[in-house]
């Protein structure tokens, strides 16, 4: 259990930051897209929700596949936070 409740912190510890960069990033770059960062807020936040249904769904998996379930959705969670990574990264060439 405590896999999965870290794992569950460092999502939300991830997204929270995401979150908070891109606010903090309209409030720095007057010309940057708001639409294009609300978007990528929204896609931040849809994520956590999906994720965290994947991690409460790993309990009804067999036992034996419970360690494999987490550590291929935290290897997804790395993936995901550099695709948003990247994202965040666009917004900021554009403005």
């Amino acid at each position: 259990m405590a896999s999965k409740r870290q794992l569950k912190n460092d999502i939300s510890f991830i997204v929270k930051e995401l979150v908070s960069e891109c606010i903090a990033y309209t409030m720095i770059a007057p010309k940057v897209n708001l639409q294009e960062t609300e978007n990528l807020i929204n896609d931040i936040l849809d994520f956590y929700g999906n994720t965290l249904t994947e991690v409460n769904a790993v309990r009804k998996a067999a036992v034996a596949e419970r360690g494999d379930n987490l550590k291929a959705i935290r290897r997804d969670v790395g993936q995901k936070v550099a695709e948003f990574v990247g994202r965040m990264a666009k917004l900021s060439e554009k403005a």
